[in-house]
């Protein structure tokens, strides 16, 4: 299983708010660029939000990266500052 986490940081509170909705929103589209297990989303502090995203063990590179490109495109207006991982457990 693969786990692809999700780090954002966001000043703008009311945004990092929003920005979890429209990602728990997307959640259907998101499932079907990639094979998602499961999804989690958990608030830090009101300044962080991380994405957890546990994955098949076999997946393609082109899965990943659109399922990658639709998170940059959610991510997309604000001044977060975004780091990612992608682990093998």
């Amino acid at each position: 299983m693969f786990l692809y986490r999700v780090k954002i940081e966001e000043r703008d509170a009311t945004r990092l708010v929003l920005l979890r909705k429209d990602i728990a929103d997307s959640e259907a589209l998101l499932r079907a660029q990639c094979p998602i297990l499961e999804m989690s989303l958990v608030t830090e502090a009101d300044k962080e939000l991380d994405v957890y995203l546990a994955l098949e063990d076999v997946i393609d590179s082109t899965q990943l990266r659109n399922l990658v490109g639709e998170l940059n495109t959610l991510l997309e207006g604000g001044h977060a500052r975004v780091s990612s991982e992608l682990i093998h457990i």
